[in-house]
């Protein structure tokens, strides 16, 4: 049995393998290859100039096809005779008043051209080269191939070129589409145009968008032309930060996207800390082992605001300096904005209540005395070592001047949010942290907001090398009218030094109007100038317009993001813009979707 199947085998050879087991060439319109159809199209003028790539819009579709570009050198010496012999004939034709009145344009047109021509190659050294262009589109339904040929035709005639259906010569066509260097002599009088070197840049067919980072994470499929979209953030020599805006409006695959980012990330091992204002991100959180930290009425977990860590000192200040700084705007965010006269009065109660917990401006106050004398290093101060928000309140109160103030606290210290006026018991020793707020109520997310935010931010700070993330979900609550230039301003800090600390800031919301609602839009538009990524998904009118005024948005990518469907964004990377679909696998999407 063995010896016969050798024998049969021996029959084929390897050409044999790959040929198809039929060929029907009998339709002028197409030929059929097993079972696929195959019909040509051919490009027989082009626009007098051209300055952009000619290709791109057909090259961008997903359509199946196969273009071949043929250029063909043509002798200078030669080139410059005939056409010197050209343009005096049609010179003595023009002077002489011997051509149709009809005619004389087209004749004048001609010989200007002659004259360029000529010029080009004699004076700027141009080469001329006969050009030929092919496109061989294919589909196994023959009304489909109709479709796209028709689709294609359109692309291209919107460009200012012309076709020509290659009706009785679908085979040559074909065969000028293959990897043959075959450009059949029935198809080049229909192609064949002149072209100056200068023009050949334009027919560059190696330009469909495409964003391929070898150390990035898949992010999906581009719309057009389905090549895979991988992007690292995190790409110094290529991006300017790793910071990145995501808008979207509801139910448009912004959280979705949100998600599988902070899985693949995880896997990397990259520090991920999410602000999670309506409780969307804890089954991700149990499922990759992070660690989930509530704020609230029946949580048991708290977060002091008067807290001074050791990772929280900047480069041009002290640690008591950097915490009123922040905690000026804190408390905007609960007095109401505050008057120059009011701040200083209100920094002045600040300082005295750390004062009476042995803390001054002194760096040296914030650490303990060291009784062990085997340990050298000096030991920085607890939570518990720090003054709470009750100890502020009863300042206030000795006050006339702030007596308001301290009313304003007392929900903080007495009242329903009493919370606040804690010790801090949370410790973050993990990869992924939660901070869920959503028990804050509406009317209160900005405090839990700002809170972590400040708690994140120093744990950024902590170590340059290791690679982090913070994700502000609906940021326009801490840049918003809702808050105030304090608070804003040191989001904005965040995302415009965060690069030096190996951090990534990654901004959502999906109400753009608030977001440029603070100081005309000031810290909104500084938040997107600083963020090198850019993610757009499917947006109101309303949204788009003002988008627009803040990014450079062609009128082309406005209607694209109008039609965008569930689960499809437009990517700013850097300087490449690219529609995608973002792609998931099953076991990403069990994570996100099961609750």
């Amino acid at each position: 049995m063995k010896k016969i199947e050798k024998k049969i085998e021996g029959i084929f050879t390897k050409k044999d393998k790959i040929s198809p087991a039929y060929i029907n060439t009998k339709n002028p319109r197409n030929v059929e290859i097993d079972n696929i159809y195959y019909s040509g199209i051919i490009i027989v003028n082009y626009n007098r100039e051209n300055t952009e790539l000619i290709l791109k819009k057909i090259i961008d579709t997903n359509i199946n096809m196969n273009i071949s570009i043929f250029y063909e050198k043509q002798d200078a010496y030669k080139t410059i005779r005939n056409l010197t012999y050209h343009i005096a004939n049609i010179g003595v034709d023009l002077k002489d008043g011997k051509t149709n009145s009809s005619d004389v344009d087209i004749a004048a047109f001609t010989y200007n051209d002659a004259k360029y021509i000529r010029k080009e190659i004699q004076v700027n050294n141009e080469d001329i080269y006969f050009l030929y262009i092919y496109l061989n589109v294919f589909s196994n339904n023959e009304k489909e191939l109709e479709f796209l040929l028709n689709k294609i035709e359109g692309i291209i005639e919107s460009t200012g070129m012309q076709t020509r259906r290659a009706t009785f010569r679908e085979e040559q066509i074909l065969l000028s589409c293959m990897p043959f260097m075959l450009n059949s002599e029935d198809l080049k009088p229909a192609a064949k145009r002149n072209v100056l070197t200068t023009g050949l840049t334009c027919t560059y067919p190696f330009i469909s968008s495409a964003i391929f980072d070898e150390e990035g994470i898949f992010y999906g499929t581009n719309i057009y032309n389905e090549s895979l979209v991988f992007i690292d953030r995190y790409n110094e020599e290529k991006y300017k930060n790793a910071n990145m805006c995501i808008f979207g409006t509801s139910g448009s695959g912004k959280s979705f996207f949100t998600k599988l980012q902070i899985i693949r990330y995880n896997l990397l091992g990259i520090e991920q800390y999410v602000i999670d204002p309506d409780r969307e991100y804890g089954n991700i959180a149990e499922e990759l082992n992070g660690t989930i930290i509530k704020i609230g009425a029946s949580a048991k977990t708290y977060l002091n605001v008067l807290d001074i860590r050791q990772e929280s000192i900047e480069d041009e200040k002290g640690y008591l300096a950097t915490k009123i700084s922040k905690l000026i705007g804190f408390f905007n965010l609960i007095f109401g904005n505050l008057d120059e006269e009011e701040k200083a009065i209100l920094e002045e109660k600040i300082i005295e209540c750390y004062r009476e917990k042995g803390i001054t401006f002194d760096d040296n106050t914030l650490y303990k005395n060291n009784k062990d004398k085997i340990n050298i290093k000096p030991i920085f101060k607890e939570s518990k070592d720090m003054p709470i928000l009750e100890d502020l309140y009863n300042i206030l109160g000795r006050d006339k001047k702030t007596k308001k103030m301290q009313i304003k606290l007392i929900p903080f210290v007495k009242g329903s949010l009493n919370f606040f006026n804690n010790y801090t018991n949370i410790e973050l020793e993990n990869n992924l942290i939660i901070a869920d707020i959503y028990e804050l109520g509406e009317e209160n997310l900005k405090y839990g907001m700002f809170l972590f935010t400040d708690l994140f931010w120093d744990k950024i700070k902590k170590n340059r090398k290791i690679k982090k993330a913070i994700y502000l979900d609906e940021v326009w609550r801490l840049i918003g009218i809702t808050s105030n230039k304090d608070v804003a301003g040191f989001i904005y800090k965040i995302f415009k030094t965060i690069r030096k600390f190996g951090g990534s800031s990654i901004a959502i919301t999906q109400d753009i109007s608030d977001l440029f609602s603070l100081e005309n839009g000031t810290y909104g538009k500084s938040i997107i100038n600083n963020s090198s990524n850019k993610i757009f998904f499917s947006l109101e009118e309303e949204n788009i317009s003002i988008l627009s005024e803040y990014t450079k948005l062609s009128e082309k990518e406005k209607i694209e993001i109008r039609s965008l469907k569930r689960g499809e964004c437009l990517i700013f990377a850097g300087d490449e813009h690219i529609l995608t679909k973002i792609e998931s696998g099953d076991f990403e999407k069990e994570i996100i979707i099961n609750k």
